[in-house]
């Protein structure tokens, strides 16, 4: 009988906590299995690591003991919930990423996750980075921005000084979390492409604010935008002040370019022209972001644009080519300076160039656009993601495969396997107030598996114990007939 209860409860224990192997792992407290994660990418210098066991989440060195249950994989198939962890490498070690919800995809057996709920996905991030960083500023310093838009008389340069003055955009640039950053101003215009007041590095609020304030003038020529942001991305890694800032003192390197216009480098240039410029600029910079350019320095690039958007509807398609008419929007042959330019700001070309270059892009009219424009740019980067999502419960009844992509400029993703118990639920998740379950604490699952094994221990004993009633009521009633007889 004994044998028959071990025998029990060691079945009992393998439907609950799985079998476990080299491949499959079971996640503690639960009746979770998660099997082995497989990566994918584009590049070998990146990876996307899923953290599946809790010595995953134990070797990683930004993961804190406060938030390593969030690490861990958990299913809840009362509301339908899945979350997951992952991190970005980087030739093996941890990378920080800002959170960029539009270049993360989420996939449940193939599908976007749906549900009724109105937040099926949400992105959490977790452990901000304590490197600082390097914001390259690159500013448009050309002729354009000397001209005045609206009633308050200020000219588009006055507008950008003042938002660059304001204490808070300081506080994002220079950092109010203990991470030390610094900022390089670069003014471009025309083929010159120079730091203002001479300093290629500025460590210091009152530095700053003194340059942005005496030096930041308008000058003349052509913009150049694109050989200034290929400048800011790739060619500026060599000047020894910036290289310093990065080998020396390990600071990440982010580029920020503004402009009031559109790309123009000739008299005679059409918006067409700056299509294959434009291709070029996009291969330079994924290769940059790839690791293929200088060692070390794979920024971040984001682009503002002073004043209104030239195209009110545009999307960036997929891939590198540039066709005049995406770029252009049917205007391919008007020319540049005194035409397409009069529409705005080549909105089209700066979303382009943000998307390969992993940022994000601002159009703002005001200083005060700018201003919430550069923050933005500047915040900040994290460890590792919590991904959570729901779907329908029924599609938790049996394994499933959870993929995370990355897209631009990583283009890597991870697909891990997952497991629930077919025969027995986990204990329910305990509602959270940001309206997503969080794990029950493991004394939950004790008690399901102390009622379980109770029963089956009751059901092993039960059949002895019936025919131990039935003996001994046969053997009443035989001997009552023994008696009468």
């Amino acid at each position: 009988m004994r044998d028959g209860v071990a025998v029990a409860a060691f079945l009992l224990a393998a439907a609950l906590f799985g079998c476990g192997g080299d491949e499959v792992s079971t996640i503690s407290g639960s009746t979770i299995r998660v099997g082995k994660p497989v990566t994918k990418g584009q590049s070998g210098a990146y990876a996307l690591q899923i953290f599946d066991t809790e010595d995953d989440c134990g070797k990683a060195d930004s993961i804190v003991d406060a938030e390593r249950d969030a690490c861990l994989p958990f299913v809840d198939r009362a509301t339908g919930t899945v979350r997951l962890a992952y991190q970005l490498r980087v030739d093996g070690n941890a990378a920080p990423m800002s959170l960029r919800p539009d270049s993360i995809t989420v996939l449940h057996n193939d599908s976007k996750p749906s549900s009724k709920d109105e937040e099926r996905v949400s992105i959490i991030p977790h452990q901000p980075s304590s490197t600082g960083n390097l914001y390259i500023l690159l500013i448009d310093g050309s002729g354009s921005m000397a001209i005045v838009d609206g009633a308050d008389g200020l000219t588009r340069m006055d507008k950008l000084r003042s938002a660059l003055l304001r204490k808070d955009v300081a506080d994002a640039f220079f950092g109010d979390d203990g991470a030390a950053s610094e900022v390089s101003l670069v003014v471009f215009r025309g083929e010159s492409r120079e730091p203002l007041g001479g300093k290629w590095v500025i460590r210091d609020r009152e530095e700053f604010r003194r340059l942005i304030r005496d030096e930041l003038q308008v000058g003349s020529g052509y913009t150049f935008l694109y050989q200034a942001v290929y400048y800011g991305a790739v060619g500026i890694a060599e000047v020894p002040e910036i290289r310093s800032a990065i080998e020396n003192r390990g600071l990440a390197p982010t580029v920020i370019a503004l402009t009031d216009g559109f790309n123009n480098e000739r008299p005679s240039d059409v918006c067409a022209d700056n299509a294959p410029r434009l291709a070029t600029l996009l291969e330079k910079l994924q290769d940059v972001r790839l690791g293929k350019g200088s060692r070390g320095y794979q920024p971040e690039v984001f682009t503002v644009g002073l004043g209104k958007r030239a195209w009110k509807a545009f999307k960036v398609p997929e891939g590198l080519a540039v066709a005049p008419a995406q770029l252009c929007q049917g205007f391919g042959q008007y020319p540049i300076n005194g035409g397409v330019e009069e529409r705005g700001v080549d909105n089209a070309a700066l979303a382009w160039i943000a998307k390969v270059g992993n940022g994000e892009s601002y159009v703002e009219k005001t200083a005060a656009g700018l201003a919430e424009a550069f923050k933005a740019a500047a915040q900040k980067r994290y460890m590792w993601f919590e991904v959570r999502y729901k779907v329908d419960p029924f599609h938790l009844r049996r394994g499933f495969d959870v993929t995370i992509r990355l897209t631009q400029p990583y283009q890597v993703e991870a697909t891990v396997p997952i497991y629930p118990n077919a025969w027995v639920d986990g204990p329910p998740g305990i509602p959270g107030a940001d309206g997503w379950p969080a794990a029950a604490p493991f004394r939950a699952t004790i008690v399901v598996l102390v009622t379980v094994l109770s029963l089956v221990a009751a059901w092993t004993y039960l059949p002895a114990s019936v025919f131990n009633v039935r003996r001994a009521l046969f053997g009443i009633v035989a001997g009552t007939r023994r008696r009468k007889g």
